[in-house]
């Protein structure tokens, strides 16, 4: 499980930001048009730290169970008891 949180973790670090970039894009308010502005950079920087931060945490949970079943279906099988 620590092997797959650390894995959601990463896979989060290079996936999150890119959609962050994406969601956040000013000119996806009014396309076809330049959008211009102002922002509260404090406040910019504390709103995207908090969603990477929760993007990972995210996808270490996600890889935790990701690999806490792919573990218990690969994992050694019990032999049936025999019969006396």
């Amino acid at each position: 499980m620590v092997v797959g949180a650390i894995v959601g973790m990463l896979m989060a670090s290079v996936v999150v930001p890119p959609l962050l970039v994406w969601y956040n894009e000013p000119g996806a308010i009014t396309p076809g048009r330049q959008t211009e502005m102002i922002c509260n950079i404090p406040t910019l920087i504390h709103y995207t730290t908090q969603r990477l931060l929760l993007g990972q945490a995210i996808g270490a949970v996600l890889g935790a169970i990701l690999f806490l079943v792919i573990a218990g279906l690969s994992g050694p099988r019990a032999e049936p008891a025999a019969a006396a």
